[in-house]
């Protein structure tokens, strides 16, 4: 198993950040970010850091845009079924026994140098046995995890001081009518949806939308994690405001 983490058998061979695959590689970070200068400053190289708060309040897009250009990162979406299994299987250690999956985690977080972020965490008690020795950790919550020798942020709501607002005009004035539209429209869906959702709520087909969203999304009006859609809170709110 040491043979295979450190990148040094014929089946599995890993050559830098390069070497991540696509789906556990840390999404963009918004084009447009805007405040959080604060909490930016207080997430630290080394150890962990919790970023707890609300749900769509931007905890996500906060950790994405402190960790852009840090290295190389690896990205799990501790929402979904069987995280770990799943990139351990991606990484080509698919053999790896359900009670020792964590720890081959770990030595593979370690020996890579990754920097690792672990989203959407729901308790401490599913954090704790995936923390490497050493290197840096952000954690993303709705709880407060209370996690031994971690920093814990609290991420509250943005208050726009009028930046935003007129960001966001400018990027809705720029998007042709089927974008405009599904942007309207999805923000009153109350929780992430998939491409199948939206099409149903735009009423059209799943391919057209699933273009529309990932423009969306590039223009950093929609955030996408895995294979679900979402607004922040204060992108929704401007939204709803659009005839």
């Amino acid at each position: 198993m040491s043979d295979v983490l450190t990148g040094t058998t014929g089946a599995v061979r890993f050559r830098g950040c390069g070497g991540v695959p696509p789906q556990f590689r840390l999404p963009a970070p918004p084009r447009h970010f805007v405040g959080r200068q604060e909490e930016l400053a207080r997430i630290r190289a080394g150890g962990v850091t919790v970023l707890s708060g609300p749900g769509g309040v931007g905890k996500t897009a906060l950790a994405l845009k402190w960790l852009q250009d840090r290295g190389c990162g690896l990205y799990v979406d501790l929402a979904v079924r069987e995280p770990v299994g799943d990139l351990l299987t991606a990484f080509g250690l698919s053999d790896v026994a359900a009670d020792e999956r964590a720890a081959v985690f770990r030595s593979l977080v370690t020996r890579r140098q990754f920097t690792l972020l672990l989203d959407n965490a729901g308790s401490a008690e599913q954090v704790t046995p995936l923390l490497p020795v050493s290197g840096t950790v952000v954690v993303t919550s709705r709880e407060r995890l209370n996690l031994k020798q971690a920093q814990e942020i609290g991420v509250e709501p943005l208050t726009d001081d009028g930046r935003i607002r007129q960001l966001l005009d400018l990027s809705y004035v720029e998007l042709p009518e089927r974008q405009a539209r599904l942007y309207r429209l999805c923000a009153w869906q109350p929780a992430p949806f998939d491409v199948q959702a939206a099409a149903a709520i735009a009423g059209e087909h799943e391919c057209d939308v699933e273009d529309a969203l990932d423009d969306l999304v590039e223009k950093s009006l929609l955030t996408e994690v895995g294979d679900s859609f979402g607004f922040h809170e204060l992108v929704r709110a401007h939204a709803r405001t659009k005839r």
